[in-house]
């Protein structure tokens, strides 16, 4: 008896042995618990579609936002030819503060005479491509009475200060950015939580919205240690976008090679944490060395070595994740715009958090695979080596075909978007009350709509049954030619860049 509980106890100790060690953080689990809105929240009993702030009543939570009438900066400012040449400010502000009432009571009718969280913040129009549109998009940041920075948890999400207020307005579902949110984020891990909502602006009705946890350091986000100057090591988190005079961009290994050709002017790599304002030359050198570690390791002739080569600096598997997504979804700003990367100092560098869907199958400006026809990421940075391994390149094709029985099913898909559009029931047609002018693209300029304009649907149900049916043909093809992947690890393709 006793060996059996020596052993039961050996058995506790070696479970919850790297959990004392921290060698495990919530974000590197997937979430399998994450909490799905529409299918957990109370949904509509009674429709109505007023837009009128006395007689509104939604079963989504409420976001109205008080900025004194004082307009929120940010949108695109334009020449003669159509040219940006920067951004609206107001009285020569970037952002300016706001009064915002979070309302979110857990039943079934809400209306702005309820209750809620009270917050001040300061907001500006936050996007790039989408700050061109009518409906803007919104980047808040919550402070308290002496402007410092507040965390608050809304609408059931981890407290933070930094959220972004999404107004799907190039998407005509209204629903991409959530519904695969949520996918990735039972696939990959963590990826930021999602929950509709609906925006005043002033007293003004301003339509379905999104809350979104931005991708930032925090225990509900992406886990990692806070940052001390003068440390030999430290956690970050990186982006590959466009960049601003006031961005840290780190200059790597492929930052002088494949990555400037490929991402042009104005785009490279920005470290988001830590905050530019704390870093010093020893971290931000840190945070390069780490990075063209890997790249080197990756674009070296011993770069399919478990121990010299790339396997040694990343996790595998995140990316191997997120390859995926990404191909399965054609992603086109995949590893060229938003696309992160962070690193515990005890771990290795993972990709991720995912981040922006809006336009994700077939919904780019461009025809981008429309048929969804074609291997869309294998010629992007790190991909193009990584797919040149027999072991990465193995990894993929078996694990595509695993979440094509689950999560990335056909089955699993459509059903979650027809859930979806459901739950959100008469919101849609009172977001369409004010922007579904939109649905006819005569009325729109050449930054606001698809091209050809044959592409853009004339309905919500349109856009649903054109997302529904580029899912299924894009399925049909990848996996009838997933295994073809295999041709970019042949001998035949990699010799070249083997050691001779």
């Amino acid at each position: 008896m006793k060996y059996k509980i020596m052993s039961g106890i050996a058995i506790v100790a070696l479970l919850v042995l790297p959990l004392v060690l921290g060698l495990f953080k919530p974000d590197t689990a997937k979430d399998t618990n994450r909490y799905m809105q529409h299918r957990q929240a109370p949904g509509e009993q009674t429709a109505s579609l007023s837009i009128d702030p006395g007689t509104f009543r939604t079963h989504l939570p409420i976001v109205s936002i008080d900025t004194d009438g004082a307009p929120v900066p940010g949108s695109w400012l334009q020449d003669e030819n159509g040219t940006r040449t920067g951004v609206q400010t107001t009285d020569g502000q970037e952002e300016i503060p706001a009064r915002i009432r979070w309302i979110d009571n857990d039943t079934a009718v809400k209306t702005l005479q309820d209750e809620g969280v009270d917050t001040n913040a300061t907001i500006r129009i936050r996007g790039n491509s989408s700050r061109s549109f009518d409906k803007k998009s919104y980047q808040i940041k919550l402070v308290d009475g002496q402007g410092q920075d507040e965390d608050v948890s809304l609408f059931g999400m981890g407290a933070h200060d930094n959220w972004a207020l999404y107004g799907p307005f190039l998407d005509k579902t209204l629903i991409r950015n959530y519904v695969l949110m949520n996918i990735s984020g039972q696939i990959m891990g963590y990826a930021p939580n999602v929950r509709f909502c609906e925006v005043f602006l002033n007293g003004r009705y301003q339509g379905l919205y999104v809350l979104m946890e931005t991708i930032r350091k925090g225990k509900s986000r992406v886990d990692l240690d806070t940052y001390e100057p003068g440390k030999a090591e430290l956690d970050y988190i990186v982006r590959i976008d466009r960049f601003d005079a006031d961005s840290v961009v780190v200059d790597s290994f492929s930052m002088y090679t494949f990555r400037q050709e490929t991402l042009g002017s104005g785009a490279g790599i920005e470290v988001v944490y830590p905050p530019a304002s704390k870093l010093d030359a020893q971290a931000l050198s840190y945070i390069e060395d780490s990075l063209s570690a890997f790249e080197k390791a990756l674009y070296s002739s011993d770069y399919k070595s478990p121990s010299r080569g790339y396997r040694k600096y990343i996790d595998v598997d995140s990316f191997v994740d997120y390859y995926v997504l990404q191909e399965f979804l054609a992603v086109s700003d995949a590893g060229m715009r938003s696309t992160y990367l962070y690193k515990d100092r005890s771990q290795k560098i993972k990709i991720g958090p995912v981040w922006d869907y809006n336009n994700a199958l077939n919904n780019y400006f461009a025809p981008f695979d429309a048929e969804g026809s074609e291997f869309l990421l294998v010629d992007r940075v790190w991909y193009d080596r990584l797919l040149s391994d027999p072991y990465f390149n193995e990894k993929v094709i078996a694990r595509y075909k695993e979440l094509r029985k689950t999560l990335l099913s056909d089955e699993n898909l459509l059903r979650t978007i027809d859930e979806t559009i459901a739950y959100l029931g008469s919101a849609v047609e009172r977001n369409n009350e004010v922007w579904g002018y939109a649905f006819d693209p005569s009325q729109l300029d050449a930054y606001q709509k698809l091209t050809p304009e044959e592409r853009n649907p004339g309905s919500t149900q349109e856009a649903l049954a054109q997302m529904k049916d580029y899912i299924q043909k894009r399925g049909a093809w990848m996996d009838s030619h997933i295994d073809a992947l295999a041709q970019y690890a042949h001998p035949s393709q990699t010799k070249k860049y083997e050691t001779r």
